[in-house]
């Protein structure tokens, strides 16, 4: 991308602060193992259980995607570098804050 917009580099630095705070909080690392990972997915299922009612396996899927998603959660998210936690976030508020012209524009340097 060319100029970043200001606003969609706010939304990321604040969506890349607080994930970051998130990962540490829960002792979050790239390298965790499946079963580390299993058991903090099962300890958030049944912590937002206590928290909103309901039986916490309902709650599990939940957790997976916020947690071990391939893409989106927050063990891939650990792996990456600040620059990368940036760009990442960026990429994700660009389209809320740019307008067509800029979308199109940014799409056609994709493109060439």
């Amino acid at each position: 991308m060319n100029a970043k917009l200001a606003e969609a580099l706010a939304q990321a630095y604040r969506a890349a602060v607080s994930k970051s705070a998130k990962i540490k909080e829960l002792g979050i690392t790239p390298n965790m193992t499946e079963e580390e990972a299993d058991a903090l997915i099962e300890t958030l299922a049944k912590a937002k259980a206590d928290r909103d009612g309901g039986d916490w396996t309902k709650y599990v899927k939940g957790q997976e995607f916020y947690i071990a998603d391939p893409k989106r959660g927050l063990i891939t998210f650990a792996g990456k570098t600040a620059q990368e936690r940036i760009d990442y976030e960026y990429a994700e508020a660009f389209p809320d804050v740019a307008d067509e012209d800029t979308m199109v524009s940014e799409l056609e340097a994709l493109m060439a």
